[in-house]
């Protein structure tokens, strides 16, 4: 049987630990009223620099559960 690797909703392209970051970023971002940029932690995390936009603007619904969990996410 072939495990299913290629990112999906189900199966996403960036860690939980990276997701947080990227939420971090964000919301400091929003706060200065800057954008976001990416290309530094894309070429740190060997990523496409759109990829990690997707994220954010879409979600990861199952991250933003656990956070939720967590209570950090409100």
């Amino acid at each position: 049987m072939k495990t299913y690797t290629k990112p999906s909703r189900y199966n996403p392209g960036i860690t939980f630990e990276q997701y947080k970051v990227l939420r971090e970023r964000k919301a400091d971002a929003k706060a200065r009223k800057k954008r976001i940029n990416y290309k530094p932690l894309a070429q740190e995390w060997g990523l496409k620099p759109m990829h990690m936009a997707s994220a954010l603007h879409r979600g990861i619904k199952q991250y933003d559960y656990l956070l939720w969990k967590q209570g950090e996410l409100q």
